[in-house]
């Protein structure tokens, strides 16, 4: 049988906002359109952020960006058919390939830090797969279901470059007798589905995991060996966090999450599984149900956006809160309303524009009854020959109604993804957590996943 994980189709994406190659001389920008449719311990896990290379065009790679993500979450409207603490194992070699900033040590039990590349991109996750335990480096996505790594059998350049998964060197795997295909905007990823055991923050969880055999070429521009799923998304075959639950590891089936701006200096980004780290944000947790039309997905209702005090007036759209997108996403009408609250704000095409690199306001998105702020760090790019670009895209990726809101807004807020309750919740996020991390530097260039 034919297994489409379409839920993890788009989980990824590679793209170098113009702006970006502007600052790293490794990459190339140019133009091109988008296309047409688009007490129990708590546990926690170590997340590895890196910066892949790239040379795609940036319009190229919005087309494929849209291209692609529409598919990941298109999947969401037919039903699917699919399937102790990790040690840093690799992570020395692997960072002799890509930059990474290392987190350091959290203070909370069983918590990890978060490393990342150096420049608030995609974020990555450690994982032990197998009775071999193979370390593995897997993109944590709450926009998927599904979870894969590459297989010892891939022949596909990436795979040459990247860590890799031998079935017959672990004695848990169970072969389902199942293949799938998972497809992107330029190639795809496909491969056989096996039972196997996936161990994370003192975790060990007997999943289905798809080991790709085939790879889109896409994957030798990032440091990824796969991608683990951690969406509300169910399938026949267990995915992660049905399995998670099934076994009853955990007092409270959720996960909490701090994403580190490199800019702030010391790496202290962190994810909690079980419980939320008190001392990673201040007030309290607000929560939100996740919206009735969005099933499978952290999908929750907007209920404004604006900048500064001034707000847009677009309410009642659904965002998807997305750990495995850099920027944030919406309808190209909503868009033009977020930016006229900004005097100066100007774009082409409708899709990027341009912002005063002078402006000291912070984007706004407010959910329920509470408004949460996005500091200009985030939300506008640095200057680039006195022009500066926002990183709130006009693309209607999902559907032409619904936002995609990613590491953009994330990293200012502590964010809690509770799949008991079927919600997911936000707090400022605490900026005086004491940390060190370090930085191990090397060649390649910039890029973002999406």
């Amino acid at each position: 049988a034919v297994v489409a994980l379409a839920s993890t189709a788009q989980a990824f994406f590679p793209w170098v906002p113009e702006y970006h190659c502007a600052l790293d001389d490794t990459c190339v920008s140019s133009k091109r359109s988008v296309g047409a449719e688009l007490s129990e311990p708590d546990l926690t896990l170590k997340l590895v952020q890196r910066l892949p290379s790239n040379d795609l065009p940036r319009d190229a790679q919005i087309e494929r960006l849209a291209h692609r993500l529409r598919r990941k979450y298109e999947s969401r409207r037919s039903p699917e058919n699919p399937v102790e603490v990790p040690e840093r194992r690799g992570l020395a070699a692997r960072a002799g390939a890509f930059p990474t900033v290392t987190a350091a040590t959290p203070t909370q039990t069983n918590s990890a830090g978060i490393d990342q590349d150096g420049t608030d991109f995609s974020y990555f996750t450690q994982v032990l797969v197998g009775s071999a335990n193979t370390p593995m480096s897997l993109l944590l996505d709450t926009g998927a279901g599904t979870s894969w790594v590459m297989g010892s059998t891939c022949t596909s350049d990436p795979c040459k470059s990247h860590t890799t998964y031998t079935s017959t060197g672990s004695k848990t795997v169970k072969d389902l007798g199942m293949t799938f295909s998972i497809n992107y905007g330029s190639g795809n990823v496909s491969g056989t589905v096996v039972q196997d055991t996936i161990s994370i923050a003192g975790l060990k969880i007997t999943t289905s995991i798809g080991i790709a055999s085939h790879t889109s070429d896409d994957f030798s521009h990032f440091p990824i060996d796969g991608i683990l799923g951690l969406s509300l998304a169910t399938s026949s075959y267990p995915h992660f966090w049905e399995s998670l639950v099934a076994s009853k590891a955990l007092k409270a089936n959720m996960f909490g999450i701090s994403l580190n701006r490199n800019a702030d200096g010391p790496n202290n980004g962190v994810i909690n599984f079980g419980a939320p780290d008190t001392s990673r944000y201040t007030g309290n947790i607000n929560y939100y149900p996740v919206a009735p039309n969005s099933p499978g997905d952290w999908a929750l209702t907007i209920a404004n956006i604006g900048t500064g005090t001034t707000q847009a007036g677009v309410s009642g759209r659904t965002a998807y809160i997305d750990t495995g997108t850099s920027f944030i996403f919406g309808p190209p009408a909503d868009v033009k309303k977020f930016h006229a609250t900004l005097k100066g704000a100007s774009s082409p095409d409708g899709i990027t524009y341009t912002v005063p690199c002078t402006t000291t306001d912070s984007a706004t998105i407010t959910f329920g009854s509470e408004t949460y702020t996005i500091s200009p760090k985030d939300w506008v790019s640095p200057a680039v020959n006195g022009v500066c670009t926002s990183n709130v895209y006009g693309i209607g990726v999902v559907d032409d109604s619904s936002w995609l809101v990613g590491d953009t807004f994330l990293k200012n807020v502590y964010a809690v993804f509770d799949y008991d309750k079927t919600r997911a919740g936000f707090a400022q996020r605490s900026t005086t957590t004491s940390t060190t991390s370090a930085l191990a530097s090397s060649t390649g260039s910039l890029s973002s996943t999406i």
